[in-house]
């Protein structure tokens, strides 16, 4: 059964002793953690919502939990509906409510955006009761392949009709490709770590074509996983709109992010 309605996702929504929202599906337990993303003055324009899920207690990564074919995917869309409703609720609750949040989304999950705008209306009602503009909102459609990619253009056309930004996650690997950016058309590129690395070493067209394709279709970029000085040096001189990475900021609760950086 997926999570579809308000009650459902607040009967597995509860506010643990440091007063932040977390949720528990099945043996899962989730939570919230954010990442800062700055701009060109290193100051933090938004944050990126991260999920971090525990299995009785140990660790499990959310890469290898979406990644895991083993995973049904009514879990895989349960928890991240979840997931969405903590960060949105914490972010609410922050003092950095008035910045842009950064929510990843599932292409699987993203099709049912497409199927039922009920789903649309839910999240905007939600965010209309705490507070929060839908232009503040960003929606990270992630590099896992879609079962149908044109049900996935429709719903990222949908949530940008309503309000919501679209970018493009971790561009370069898998299918964040230049196809599925032409079929998106999305306001924001974030950039693989993989293409930095490439350019370190001197491979830098990849990531020079992934900028120009930016450009052309008016996205803004967003470089991730800069975590030394010499790569945060190296994409200042591109120029790019946005940063993000380990040496600017590490995922942590709201309450731990400064809204500046000394690199």
């Amino acid at each position: 059964m997926i999570l579809s309605s308000q009650n459902q996702l607040q009967e597995c929504i509860s506010l643990n002793k440091e007063g932040q929202f977390v949720a528990v599906y099945k043996a899962l337990t989730l939570r919230s953690v954010y990442q800062p993303i700055f701009n060109k003055l290193n100051h933090v324009i938004g944050v990126e919502a991260l999920v971090r899920i525990d299995e009785s207690r140990l660790p499990v990564r959310p890469d290898v939990f979406f990644n895991a074919k083993s995973v049904p995917l009514n879990d895989k869309i349960n928890v991240e509906r979840l997931s969405r409703a903590i960060h949105i609720r914490n972010f609410s609750n922050s003092k950095y409510r008035s910045l842009k949040l950064f929510l990843n989304v599932l292409p699987s999950a993203g099709e049912f955006f497409a199927l039922e705008d009920i789903r649309i209306d839910l999240l905007s009602q939600r965010l209309t009761a705490l507070n929060i503009d839908k232009d503040q909102v960003v929606m990270e459609v992630v590099e896992l392949e879609s079962g149908n990619e044109f049900h996935l253009q429709a719903a990222m056309a949908r949530l940008a009709h309503k309000g919501f930004h679209i970018a493009i996650d971790d561009f370069g690997v898998q299918a964040s490709n230049r196809h599925r950016v032409e079929l998106i058309k999305p306001s924001i590129i974030k950039i693989d770590r993989s293409l930095l690395l490439a350019f370190m070493q001197g491979e830098t067209e990849p990531l020079l074509s992934g900028i120009k394709l930016a450009r052309r279709v008016q996205a803004k970029v967003v470089i991730e996983g800069i975590e030394t000085q010499s790569q945060y040096d190296a994409m200042r001189e591109l120029d790019i709109d946005y940063y993000q990475g380990y040496f600017l900021g590490m995922p942590e609760s709201l309450d731990c992010i400064s809204l500046a950086t000394s690199a």
